[in-house]
């Protein structure tokens, strides 16, 4: 191992700075810097609890001759976790790499950490028992920010080894630790990368082939204070070297732990609207116009479903897709979910949550979304009381009754299409629970099979 590029253990910081001080620069100083700054190059620094997590993951795998490596090394805030190992210590920013070698950190090195990765880079032997750590960034570095503004993302220029180039800079790093051959790598990043089964053919490539997951703890992205926006769930992810690898049925059925609870997080519990509900802009060949004239926002997940799944009565290419008749309560049944189901970072990058048998067989169900999807979306006009589909409904729902002890939403219907003013409360309260109850409805039926 060079010696130009190893911090030894034996050459303990010794910094002079005020304790709160240096605290507060290694693990909170992010939050004094604007939005697009922090998101350009996923630039959060990590708060003491989430350390202390990685630690304890990986601290049963690191060796007396391990040689501990951040990439992303920021303000060093997983330098002091491993006091007693070699140490590799590397970032893009200069203001960081400048405040460690103040707080005793020589060997901090200023390094693009994913351009001409190999060990010998950084002095390594094959030999050489190599643990990498840390929060790399994660942001997508082909997309700009629509917004206009002082918080507007700004392009990123700087050069990635081709065979670990991609969209994503936290898969990148991901990638650069494959590379490197690492025996143990315990990260933090989305957990979208792991339970979304197109990422095993693409964006996480040769990494799942020689790398599996043996531990996994979930959290919330509002553990970072700096963070804005609706909350997503983020991994604490350790990953040994191992030949079998991993696929997405290994990840169905392995079993996440959440921060700070007993519960665990296991992705084959949870039925989603993949396969079922289409969520995206359909492609040159195929229909683009709706028989009823009503559009959804094409979606991603749960969480863009919330932010930007609108309905529609105008028709946008690329943007909007089209709600047929015959599977309108499919996209009622988003609407009604898009209003009623809770914010829970657990399920916001998986697609929407839906029993398929259920919403297939139960006719009240679909009648109460429909009904409240029309209801508050009277802006739309093929949600009018005379159009041809809240016509053919009123015509439908007059041979309907409501079951027992279950709201009256056929009456009600009727007296809205009428223009008398109706109270929606019950409606709303039924919907409200049904959707609060559902993950764990799916967990109950899971254990029953």
């Amino acid at each position: 191992m060079s010696s130009q590029a190893i911090h030894k253990k034996d050459e303990r910081p010794n910094s002079k700075l005020d304790e709160q001080l240096l605290l507060y620069k290694k693990h909170f100083s992010t939050n004094e810097l604007p939005d697009y700054l922090k998101s350009n190059l996923g630039k959060y620094y990590t708060p003491p609890l989430l350390v202390n997590l990685v630690r304890e993951l990986v601290l049963p795998y690191v060796r007396p001759d391990s040689v501990v490596l951040d990439l992303a090394a920021g303000c060093g805030a997983f330098l002091d976790a491993f006091p007693d190992n070699a140490s590799i210590i590397r970032d893009i920013d200069i203001e960081a790499i400048n405040f460690l070698k103040a707080v005793g950190y020589p060997y901090a090195m200023l390094d693009n950490s994913l351009l001409n990765v190999s060990r010998n880079k950084y002095g390594l032997h094959n030999h050489d028992h190599l643990v990498c750590i840390g929060n790399p960034p994660y942001n997508d570095i082909t997309s700009l920010n629509k917004r206009l503004g002082i918080n507007a993302k700004r392009d990123i220029n700087f050069e990635l080894d081709s065979d670990i180039r991609s969209n994503d800079l936290g898969t990148s790093f991901l990638r650069a630790f494959g590379k490197l051959g690492a025996d143990i790598i315990c990260v933090l990043h989305p957990l979208s990368y792991l339970i979304k089964e197109s990422n095993y053919h693409n964006r996480l490539k040769n990494f799942t082939k020689d790398y599996r997951l043996q531990e996994g703890v979930i959290f919330s992205s509002n553990e970072f204070s700096d963070t804005q926006g609706t909350p997503f769930p983020i991994v604490a992810a350790l990953y040994i070297k191992d030949f079998m690898g991993m696929d997405y049925e290994f990840i169905k059925q392995f079993k996440f732990k959440i921060l700070n609870s007993d519960e665990v997080f296991v992705l084959s519990t949870y039925e989603t609207t993949d396969g079922y509900i289409s969520k995206y802009a359909p492609t040159r060949h195929q229909v683009k116009s709706s028989d009823i004239g009503l559009y959804m926002h094409n979606f991603r997940d749960l969480n863009s479903l919330k932010s930007i799944g609108n309905l529609s009565d105008k028709y946008q290419e690329g943007v909007f897709l089209p709600v047929q008749a015959k599977e309108l309560y499919k996209y009622a049944y988003l609407n009604a979910l898009r209003r009623y189901f809770p914010k829970d970072f657990r399920w916001g990058n998986l697609s929407p949550l839906v029993i398929r048998k259920q919403l297939g067989s139960d006719s009240f169900l679909r009648d109460a979304c429909i009904i409240d999807t029309i209801v508050n979306n009277q802006r739309l006009d093929c949600f009018k009381p005379n159009s041809p589909i809240v016509i053919k409904l009123l015509a439908d729902y007059q041979t309907k009754t409501a079951p027992a002890n279950q709201p009256d939403i056929y009456g009600k219907f009727a007296l809205f299409c009428n223009q008398e003013t109706v109270l929606w409360r019950e409606l709303e309260e039924f919907l409200k629970e049904y959707f609060i109850n559902l993950p764990a409805l799916m967990k109950q039926r899971k254990e029953q099979a």
